[in-house]
């Protein structure tokens, strides 16, 4: 029988405070595409935009004994903050000598400003919300979705499933536990 293996975020980011390569390997392969696709939104030049993620790396892993929490969030955070640094520059650079490209680069940096790099993190906590939600016992997601998802009051939800106020209140609380509990990696991050 084999036993299967999880790696839990704590533990996972244990190995990297400790210097673990092979935890590290894991986390540039998980998240070396994603962050290149930031990066390449943003920077026209696939060559900088690859420096930019290798400097990502090697900073997180220089910080590795720093990181306590939210790996996400702390490269995504990163790579969006290493590409303001990578545009600002080039904005200097372009009051000397105007080009398209430069000139695409400052307008790019204004893009980047307005945080919609963060789109790629959104579409996973939209996903880490909608697997929350799924594992939630089967009357508390009917009153979490009634509430959240369609926007009911207590009473209207009480009405509709012939429950208490009360018992609507309970699954509520039960629910939102459980939504900040699965959702805590996205919690600092956003």
């Amino acid at each position: 029988m084999k036993r299967e293996f999880q790696i839990t975020n704590k533990y996972f980011i244990k190995n990297l405070n400790e210097g673990n390569k092979e935890a590290f390997k894991i986390l540039f392969e998980l998240y070396y595409p994603k962050l290149l696709y930031v990066a390449q939104s943003y920077i026209t030049n696939r060559e900088d935009a690859e420096e930019i993620i290798q400097d990502v790396f090697l900073k997180t892993w220089k910080k590795r004994k720093k990181i306590t929490s939210n790996v996400n969030g702390y490269l995504f955070k990163m790579t969006k903050n290493l590409c303001i640094d990578y545009l600002r520059s080039k904005k200097y650079k372009l009051g000397k000598i105007i080009s398209t490209g430069q000139l695409e680069t400052f307008i790019n940096l204004s893009a980047l400003s307005d945080d919609s790099a963060i789109l790629i993190v959104e579409e996973e906590l939209a996903q880490t919300i909608q697997n929350g939600i799924e594992l939630l016992p089967e009357k508390c997601k009917r009153v979490f979705i009634k509430s959240r998802i369609e926007g009911l009051k207590n009473k209207e939800i009480s009405d509709e499933l012939n429950i208490s106020i009360k018992t609507v209140e309970n699954h509520m609380s039960k629910a939102l536990r459980h939504m900040r509990f699965h959702l805590r990696e996205f919690l600092s991050f956003f």
